[in-house]
């Protein structure tokens, strides 16, 4: 396996658990606290980097059933990420966040991990 594949299943990893943990942050407190920004956006990056080493180091097609999942992951978790710092900036760090925007994340965060099964399940086929 090529170390930059490695190094994106740690980054994929670490995204992972940042995205969980911002996902019970998110329920636990409903607005846009310093905690719950802090885990999406660490998340975000380390997904960012984790898909950039992943197409690094891929002698595949990008566009597999599990890269189109997970770059649709990706995208609906970025989109999760600019409507909560919106969010904050409009309304400021105590606004309560709507159910809309609640449940948007819950659906993104449950496509994500979707896609990252779907790589589990294709690694361990190799």
């Amino acid at each position: 396996m090529e170390p930059i594949i490695i190094v994106g299943i740690a980054f994929v990893h670490l995204a992972l658990l940042f995205y969980t943990i911002f996902i019970f942050k998110e329920f636990k407190t409903p607005w846009a606290s310093n905690s719950v920004l802090f885990f999406l956006t660490a998340a975000v990056t380390f997904d960012l980097i984790a898909t950039s080493c992943m197409m690094i180091g891929t002698t595949n097609t990008y566009f597999t059933f599990h890269g189109i999942l997970g770059y649709i992951g990706l995208l609906l978790m970025v989109i999760d990420a600019i409507y909560i710092w919106r969010h904050r900036i409009t309304n400021g760090a105590e606004a309560v966040f709507n159910k809309g925007l609640n449940l948007y994340s819950k659906l993104a965060y449950t496509w994500w991990v979707i896609a990252f099964v779907t790589g589990v399940i294709i690694s361990l086929e190799r």
